[in-house]
């Protein structure tokens, strides 16, 4: 019997419905009620709510609109104005919150929390008005005040977000006068877009951010009636298709953020007109009913934040998707714009990327076989530490058809762990600097800018339907050892490194034993297609 798509969903999540559920405050007597942080309420390890979380108003949402079948729902309406109140509550008197430490004033949370809010809000209009009266909406206004003064460049998910929220805010009654503000921000971001369909996120494309961002879209539209939205949405599809391996799987490790997940409300909806989008959504979420699907790796923290209601929302839409239809792609495709070349032999068992602007890092997907992977590699001497896999405008990349070769100097790195001086000391900066503080932070922790400090390397790679040929060179570097780099990047995205079963796989390049880089050193890796002669290997010159 074949399962359809909508039953895999609802299997999902009747899954994990009790954990999204378990993170909501929901004993009506507490001062916290409605609040969706359990380390805040429950646990009380954290003095503050981190209002990002407040995005499980969505669930709720869903189940008082009778999209998550469930057999008793007499209690939900107090449970999603709980949950509303809680966001508005966590709103300063400037109209800031917080995500992270106390003081924050972060863009996420905002852009995020509005987002959820407005739009169960405006649809309250429609369909529950009686639950209008009940909210505290004064809170909410000065958030939606703030946002409009704000702009998020680097990510544009968040700003995505926040451009959604603030027009579902407009409409909801929440920020009247902003019509021309809006529509400034709206411009912007489209034209941020690049022409091969993706958005920036800290340098590059990241498809999973670039889903969050087409949910962020789906709402817009609906609040708006832009058909720039539509246009865009279009766009990012087209690039999204063209990365899906021959195991129908994205190459998620290539992902300028890191990220390892995508999310469906904004394919699903684009889905009832786009049969590219049909395609993507059943060939993504094909097996989401099992556990080897990349979202049953999600933590509790982003189940809560975006993805959970991505899932429950797309759930009145799955019934009336278009007849899917795969793109028709060439062998090669080469994106100048984000670095990635992707090959496709005739036969199409095996596909094979490259992310020439993350060090050249080398992936290739088989049908009905686990990828072969390279994550690059790690260089350590006396305690410090560079990489390979690194996102960056410093790669030298020459392409030319069948070859690529990149060379640059491989990027130090460090690892950051918490203490209670570290937080302290985090804690007073950010209570004189508030959002002043967020760019200091993430040139620490993402960015690095100006440590491209480590031996050159240079690695030349050559595809074609026999396989790959790479070709690594290290200048010397006294001292020094070169490593396979493990699936983990050093860049620190908060929503990344879920555990994934390709962790368990040696990556293609592991030497086995670490490189003295006292001289050069240069590797030669082969990889043959799965129908070939089994002469995988490496040698060491």
């Amino acid at each position: 019997m074949t399962i359809s798509l909508a039953n895999r969903f609802q299997t999902y999540v009747a899954h994990q419905l009790p954990r999204v559920l378990t993170q909501l405050d929901r004993d009506p007597d507490s001062p916290t009620f409605g609040c969706f942080d359990r380390h805040y309420w429950h646990y009380k390890i954290r003095d503050f709510p981190s209002t990002i979380l407040q995005q499980g108003i969505f669930t709720l949402e869903a189940i008082r609109q009778g999209w998550v079948a469930l057999p008793s729902t007499e209690t939900i309406d107090p449970w999603c104005v709980g949950a509303v109140n809680a966001l508005a509550r966590q709103v300063d008197r400037q109209g800031r919150v917080d995500e992270y430490y106390p003081f924050e004033a972060g863009y996420p949370p905002a852009a995020f929390g509005l987002y959820a809010a407005g739009r169960v809000l405006l649809d309250w209009q429609q369909h529950a008005p009686h639950l209008l009266p009940q909210v505290h909406q004064a809170p909410l206004r000065r958030l939606a005040h703030h946002l409009a003064q704000r702009v998020e460049q680097g990510a544009t998910n968040q700003q995505a977000a926040g451009l959604a929220g603030l027009a579902l805010a407009a409409r909801a009654g929440l920020l009247p006068h902003q019509a021309e503000r809006i529509a400034v921000l709206a411009t912007q971001m489209f034209q941020a877009q690049h022409p091969e369909g993706w958005f920036n996120e800290y340098g590059g494309p990241d498809f999973g951010y670039l889903t969050v961002t087409l949910d962020a879209l789906v709402d817009y539209y609906d609040a708006t009636g832009d058909d720039r939205a539509i246009a865009a949405s279009d766009r990012a599809i087209h690039f999204l298709a063209q990365l899906v391996g021959s195991d129908g799987r994205l190459p998620s490790t290539l992902n300028s953020r890191n990220t390892d997940y995508v999310v469906p409300y904004g394919l699903v909806r684009a889905a009832q007109r786009n049969p590219t989008a049909a395609w993507l959504v059943a060939t993504l979420f094909r097996d989401l009913d099992g556990p080897t699907h990349f979202l049953w790796s999600t933590d509790d923290r982003y189940l809560c934040h975006y993805i959970f209601a991505s899932i429950v929302r797309s759930l009145p839409y799955l019934e009336t998707l278009r007849s899917a239809q795969p793109p028709d792609l060439p062998k090669t495709t080469w994106l100048a714009g984000c670095g990635y070349w992707i090959f496709r032999p005739p036969q199409a068992t095996w596909t094979a990327f490259v992310a020439a602007r993350k060090g050249g890092l080398v992936r290739i997907h088989r049908q009905a076989e686990p990828p072969v992977l390279d994550h690059g590699w790690r260089i350590v001497k006396n305690g410090d530490i560079w990489t390979t896999n690194w996102w960056s405008a410093d790669w030298q990349i020459q392409y030319d058809g069948d070859r690529l070769h990149l060379s640059g100097q491989c990027q130090q790195t460090q690892f950051h762990t918490p203490s209670p001086w570290k937080n302290g000391v985090l804690r007073l900066l950010a209570w004189g600097l508030r959002q002043r503080l967020i760019p200091l932070l993430k040139q620490v922790m993402i960015f690095r800018s100006g440590q491209q400090t480590g031996p050159l390397y240079e690695r030349t790679l050559t595809i074609d339907e026999r396989g790959m040929h790479l070709h690594d060179r290290f200048a010397p570097h006294p001292g020094a050892r070169a490593i396979a780099s493990p699936r983990q990047n050093l860049r620190h995205v908060a929503s990344a490194d879920s555990f994934h079963r390709e962790e368990l796989r040696a990556p293609l390049n592991d030497p086995g034993t670490a490189l003295a880089l006292d001289t050069a050193q240069v590797i030669h890796t082969q990889w043959p297609p799965a129908d070939q002669p089994p002469t995988e290997g490496m040698r060491i010159e």
